[in-house]
């Protein structure tokens, strides 16, 4: 499929960018014709080629040609910088995906709600892939956890979940896959400063602010609906962020700490989970562990707890587990949603 990436010069964007490039060198479901940021060419360009602040050197060769074309590795790529996407020419180009990094094309906040992103779909666009939350998407999918509810007839405007939601979801459906029933959970999670946060706001202190990941995680497991709250505390860092999850579990079987990392060891090695879980097995984690790791959810193997409950549920046994789980909020994010955009195009 071709696809233009939108908003291809925020932190998101520059990383599906190039990752998307990447892909492309050994795969064939997906073609990069167009980048579309209002920031200009020039500074896109410019951002493009200098080493990254947080991720280092990015292997790829970007050279200005036109004031509307650029060069990503050898290959000649239509850039636009419009605020308005109906001046962009999708049909002229052939362009079939659009993946929106810019978060403009979310959640309108009209009375009547409906998903932005149809902007792209009138303008002949088969799919949208939105690398955020958006609850009036047609699907919110996670690779591992439910990307083959993917249904290509009635799933257009596809949100990709938050970071956040895709590092709690792999371990909360490895315990489901375990048979082991989650009555509630808890969530707080220890998060870089974004965009959202003004500079000078965010320097010096710790800051509580909303999340939602809980209302995203029903979306992706439906069994969950209801049973979750949760906090992030944004901190002044660039990058890097660790979800706690306190969760009140029911089993038939025995269960401790050894049991369960057990089956998260094996959940590396399965297919199933698109390897979108991966291991922290020091004692201790800091974000220089976690920056630089694709995964959704890095498990910090040494952090599982588990505490027996003092009651059964139907001759069930209850515990309360905890976990933390570990993640690159910006390159693990941007990775599962280039892996989503070749899973979407081989469908098609």
């Amino acid at each position: 499929m071709k696809i233009l990436v939108n908003g291809a010069g925020g932190r998101i964007g520059k990383i599906v960018t190039y990752e998307l490039c990447k892909l492309m060198n050994s795969n064939k479901n997906v073609e990069l014709v167009a980048i579309n940021e209002i920031k200009g060419i020039d500074k896109t360009v410019k951002n493009f080629q200098e080493t990254d602040v947080i991720h280092g050197h990015l292997d790829w060769e970007v050279k200005q040609i036109t004031q509307n074309c650029v060069d990503i590795n050898n290959k000649m790529t239509y850039f636009f910088s419009e605020k308005d996407p109906k001046r962009i020419p999708f049909k002229e180009i052939g362009i079939e995906l659009v993946i929106e990094c810019s978060g403009f094309y979310g959640d309108s906040n009209s009375p009547i709600k409906e998903n932005l992103s149809k902007i792209f779909l009138e303008q002949g666009v088969k799919k949208v892939i939105q690398t955020y939350p958006v609850k009036t998407a047609d699907t919110t999918l996670i690779m591992g956890i439910n990307h083959n509810t993917y249904d290509p007839t009635k799933h257009f405007c596809i949100s990709n979940a938050s970071c956040t939601t895709k590092a709690i979801t792999p371990p909360l459906q490895i315990l489901l896959d375990n048979n082991v029933e989650i009555i509630a959970l808890s969530m707080d999670t220890t998060h870089a400063a974004t965009s959202s946060q003004e500079i000078l706001e965010s320097l010096g202190q710790i800051s509580t602010h909303p999340t939602g990941a809980t209302k995203a995680l029903e979306l992706v497991i439906p069994s969950l609906k209801n049973k979750m709250n949760g906090m992030a505390y944004r901190v002044p860092t660039q990058n890097g962020s660790f979800a706690n999850l306190y969760i009140v579990v029911s089993s038939n079987e025995e269960l401790n700490s050894e049991k369960i990392n057990s089956w998260i060891i094996s959940a590396v090695k399965n297919n199933d989970y698109y390897k979108r879980v991966g291991l922290h097995e020091k004692d201790e984690a800091g974000t220089k562990d976690i920056i630089g790791r694709r995964e959704n959810a890095v498990i910090i193997l040494s952090k599982t707890n588990i505490i027996p409950l003092n009651f059964s549920n139907n001759g069930k046994k209850e515990y309360l587990i905890t976990l933390i789980s570990g993640y690159d909020n910006e390159l693990g994010s941007a990775v599962d949603s280039v892996l989503l955009t070749d899973f979407i195009s081989s469908k098609e």
